[in-house]
């Protein structure tokens, strides 16, 4: 299943090496993360109406972090990337694996009712229109299934490339903000 989510780029990884300790590093990454679980059910739920100006949530331990994007009220995105990561020190410098990834289950959960909801329409179109003795024509018969088709396109297709812009965009602002912590952190001067 992960190969396939790789494939579909809605799970991706880097790496990135900082010149800092560890703890250094946690330390300043902890001053810049709210933290929040974010694996729970209703986890950000009044997020968007904090105080807070930091960019991310989550958790920040020594081994490593799990962080997501904070929402902002009147946000359009809905679905969040998490992005989970390890620290490694090596010599003088920090070795920075992370992975991203938009699945969860929410995300299954609604695409497995969608395509229940979408083959139940598909099958009862078809029995209707080929199955059926009734008096229309071949084309009155064939447009609901091409107007459910085009729906299930769209039903399918934005979530699909708003997790995919997801996982773009988490990784481009993690690879920003990680050299901007270490460059504004003022423990580390």
């Amino acid at each position: 299943m992960e190969d396939f989510l790789r494939r579909i780029k809605l799970i991706d990884t880097f790496s990135t090496t900082l010149n800092v300790s560890r703890s250094k590093f946690t330390s300043a990454l902890r001053n810049n993360v709210d933290e929040a679980d974010i694996d729970g059910l209703l986890s950000g739920a009044f997020e968007a109406f904090s105080s807070s100006d930091n960019i991310f949530t989550g958790s920040v331990n020594q081994n490593g972090f799990k962080i997501r994007k904070r929402k902002r009220a009147f946000e359009s995105t809905f679905i969040k990337a998490t992005a989970e990561g390890k620290l490694i020190e090596k010599g003088g410098a920090l070795e920075i694996d992370v992975q991203i990834n938009t699945s969860n289950n929410h995300m299954i959960l609604f695409f497995g009712v969608l395509t229940i909801f979408f083959f139940m329409a598909f099958s009862l179109l078809i029995i209707r229109a080929f199955f059926l003795d009734n008096e229309f024509s071949t084309i009155i018969k064939i447009v609901p299934i091409v107007g459910i088709f085009i729906l299930a396109l769209f039903m399918f297709g934005i979530p699909y490339l708003i997790m995919k812009n997801g996982v773009q965009h988490i990784k481009q602002d993690l690879e920003r903000e990680f050299h901007f912590i270490i460059s504004k952190s003022n423990t580390l001067k």
